[in-house]
């Protein structure tokens, strides 16, 4: 579930069933509207902000597991762990019509995002290959993949010096 808290009287406003595994959130200022990657069964439900409801699930066809906000093109990324089927990937959503415009693969058990507004770059970290996976943020295409130290698992942006902190297992 997701449980919306007031902030003001630290109360509980509302709660949402999401799905059966519910693993990242994001948040889109642009459209007043919360993200939230449902590991099982694959899909990304969107949340409003401002009534509190459900407005749609995407479907990402895989474990949902990290998100990030692309707030210069307002591009929601999902990075996506798959089975013995499926590709681990970054489903790229258009946050107007809460729809996948593309997926792109990526390395093994991608585990976290961060985007980089300097630049208008996705980074994914890649825990099972260990490696950091570059997208660009207007083409929607991979950049370069970076090799890291064993299982990559976070990562963070740090606006002040333009870098990119990968945090390690």
């Amino acid at each position: 579930t997701v449980t919306v808290i007031n902030g003001l009287t630290n109360t509980i406003i509302n709660t949402f069933i999401v799905g059966a595994d519910p693993s990242a959130l994001i948040y889109d200022s642009i459209d007043d509207r919360i993200y939230c990657s449902d590991g099982r069964p694959g899909v990304v439900s969107v949340l409003d902000g401002s009534s509190n409801s459900v407005l749609a699930t995407i479907d990402v066809g895989q474990y949902a597991a990290a998100l990030a906000h692309n707030t210069m093109n307002n591009k929601i990324y999902c990075a996506s762990r798959g089975n013995a089927s499926e590709i681990d990937s970054v489903s790229i959503i258009d946050s107007v019509n809460n729809s996948v415009i593309t997926t792109i693969p990526v390395g093994t058990s991608p585990f976290a995002l961060t985007y980089n507004p300097t630049n208008n770059k996705v980074y994914c970290a890649n825990c099972g290959s260990n490696s950091v996976t570059v997208i660009d943020g207007a083409a929607n295409s991979i950049i370069t993949t970076i090799a890291t130290d064993d299982c990559p698992c976070a990562l963070v942006y740090n606006p002040t010096n333009n870098k990119i902190y990968c945090a390690n297992k």
